[in-house]
């Protein structure tokens, strides 16, 4: 259908897309309107029947009558579905025509003047039952032409009344049917209107879904397309396993995480590192099989969700395959850039939380990590108690008490030849109601994995200035601040501000750090430890020897004192390590700051230190760890006690 309407600015749709609406709109009043011929001339057919006397004129009624009635019925069965708006106006006329006919014929037979009302109601409902204009206007010139053959048999009052009501019903309708289907159009554009704001409502709603969805430098799914996947995978196998309780779930949880990472974006920029993870984002994709869904979780670390009937067997050749694509040599920028990746993998078990389980291949991952890196761990029994354990301690650790539980000792360091005693280390000890002791090196590595390990330090040093602060004859002693201690503006600020408090002279702290501490950002630590020492605070390297050790890299910060590691004095017979331990302390000379060798335990350990020229020993042999009265009573009584050559 052709009609003139007026278009609104956000309407991007032609004539035909709302005559295509008015149509639809049209097409129940036009089956109606068909519907109800069918009926009026199926009815007709009986009442000629048994009204009228046969002969030629009976069967030429009924022929008609039979036609428009076949032609009604078609009509009705046939616009059930939408039809194009020629077929449409062909269906109309020829119905209108084949009505008109049996007016005709039935007048011809026996002409009766009321009967001439059947033309003005039928223009009128020619007029409403057109879906176009010109479909009315033709209809009704029919009707009104086949009317003006019987104008002879009228005198000339009927004609006129008759053309008066005729001409008056006409426009009528004409002028009703045009306003409604103004209207109709109207209600059709509003609709395309609506479809349209509705279409893009929902093209944006798909469109921020799959955004929300989506990691935005990848395009991987990200961590909620995870969650969802991951519960999506857990109901599934729920349902599997109802008739099979015992069977293994061939499902998996894998996670990754990339080693060396963190040295591209440090060595060519957040940049290449973006890069390089979109890079690896395409090689877990073309890896990934159609029973496996991969996530990115944010930084360098992805996931899988394997959703099938995987064995173990399977699933440790896939990760290896894994391992060798992610460690193969990348190409970012005209770079070279190798890395690789860790992955820590559990079989799902629909009895176990999601949380429980993304914690468990956290823990996998981890292990592979400590392992040596580019390596794949697949949790077990084995893996589940020391999580279990973990667990343990890490709640144990989030609840504790630590102002009532964390106590401290002191272990001393002494000057060869003189026994002299020139500091002591604080270390930390804890015993929780629940746990019992806890081993420090255990405690603080759990603690610095959740985070926690800020809570310690802050513990440990208020109950050192504490005790320093009492002594009557102090002497210097250090404290170790880990990685995320020294990366922390606030903690920083809090370990100052409690030394101000206790009035504590900074020359009397040393702050023990160590090197893959500081790699985290090396950038942020050398500000810190600037700032330490900036207010007379002494520095000291902490482990020396086991990580970097790069001159350059010492050179550049503000090191106080090397605090060389005891794996050197651990292998007496290993000629190679006296060897380093002599570079050690040759290069701390060289540096001018002290160098302290840790873990003298034994004689034998001591008779390395003095061949290597250390200065400052620490260990077992010369004091072990003590509570802080203990120590005074050391320094008061035995400062001689100890024949140090």
């Amino acid at each position: 259908m052709q009609v003139s309407i007026r278009k609104g600015a956000d309407l991007e749709s032609d004539s035909r897309t709302v005559g295509s609406a008015v149509r639809e709109i049209y097409r129940p009043i036009l089956r109606g309107y068909f519907g109800i011929y069918s009926i009026y001339y199926a009815s007709m057919l009986v009442l000629n029947y048994l009204s009228m006397e046969s002969g030629a004129d009976f069967l030429f009624l009924q022929t008609l009558t039979f036609a428009a009635t076949c032609i009604a019925v078609f009509c009705t069965w046939h616009i059930r579905q939408a039809l194009p708006a020629r077929e449409t106006e062909i269906m109309l006329f020829a119905i209108n025509a084949v009505v008109v006919a049996n007016v005709f014929v039935a007048l011809s037979i026996s002409f009766i003047p009321e009967k001439l009302t059947y033309f003005i109601i039928m223009s009128v409902l020619f007029a409403l039952a057109s879906s176009s204009l010109r479909q009315s206007v033709v209809s009704i010139a029919l009707a009104f032409s086949t009317m003006s053959a019987f104008v002879s048999q009228l005198d000339g009052a009927t004609f006129a009344a008759y053309g008066f009501i005729s001409f008056a019903a006409a426009i009528s309708s004409l002028s009703i049917a045009f306003y409604l289907r103004k209207a109709i159009s109207r209600i059709a554009e509003a609709n395309i209107k609506a479809s349209d704001k509705l279409s893009n409502a929902q093209d944006m709603s798909r469109k921020l879904r799959k955004e929300s969805l989506s990691d935005s430098l990848t395009n991987l799914p990200n961590r909620r397309a995870f969650f969802a996947n991951l519960n999506q995978a857990m109901r599934a196998l729920g349902e599997r396993n109802k008739s099979e309780q015992a069977a293994p779930s061939g499902s998996w949880l894998i996670l990754i995480d990339l080693d060396g990472f963190k040295a591209v974006n440090d060595i060519h920029g957040h940049l290449i590192g973006d890069q390089l993870l979109i890079a690896v984002a395409d090689r877990l994709r073309a890896f990934a099989r159609e029973d496996t869904h991969v996530s990115r979780m944010g930084g360098d670390e992805f996931n899988m969700v394997i959703a099938g009937n995987v064995s173990e067997k399977d699933l440790v050749a896939r990760c290896k395959q894994l391992l060798t694509d992610i460690a193969k040599p990348y190409l970012v920028d005209d770079r070279q850039v190798l890395i690789s990746c860790s992955v820590g993998c559990i079989e799902l078990d629909h009895n176990a939380a999601s949380e429980t389980q993304i914690s468990n291949a956290d823990y996998a991952l981890m292990a592979a990590k400590k392992q040596g890196k580019n390596r794949l761990v697949i949790f077990s029994e084995a893996y589940a108690e020391q999580a279990g354990a973990r667990f343990k301690i890490e709640n144990a650790l989030r609840r504790a008490n630590l102002e009532k539980e964390i106590s401290v000792v002191f272990q001393p360091q002494f000057k060869l030849g003189s026994s002299e005693i020139v500091g002591a280390e604080v270390l930390a000890r804890w015993v929780n109601p629940e746990v019992g002791p806890i081993a420090p090196q255990r405690f603080i590595q759990i603690a610095e994995e959740s985070g926690l390990v800020a809570n310690i330090t802050l513990v440990v040093v208020e109950k050192a200035m504490r005790e320093l602060s009492s002594w009557t004859k102090p002497i210097p002693i250090s404290i170790n601040l880990s990685g995320h201690d020294l990366l922390s503006d606030p903690v920083i600020d809090a370990v100052i501000d409690i030394v101000s408090r206790y009035k504590i002279a900074p020359s009397l702290i040393e702050f023990e750090v160590t090197e893959t501490a500081m790699m985290a950002d090396i950038q942020k630590a050398a500000t810190n430890l600037e700032r330490l020492s900036g207010l007379g605070f002494s520095i000291a390297l902490d482990d020396f020897g086991t990580g970097y050790s790069n001159f350059n890299y010492l050179r550049s910060l503000p090191i106080n004192r090397l605090k060389v590691d005891k794996s050197f004095v651990e292998d007496p017979g290993d000629p190679m390590a006296e060897k380093v331990l002599t570079s050690l302390v040759g290069m701390a000379r060289v540096l001018g700051v002290n160098c302290l060798l840790e873990g003298v335990e034994n004689e034998i350990a001591l008779v390395m230190a003095k061949r290597a020229g250390a200065e400052l020993v620490q260990g077992y042999l010369f004091g072990k760890p003590m509570e802080s009265s203990e120590l005074m009573a050391l320094i008061s009584e035995n400062s001689a006690a100890v024949e140090v050559v």
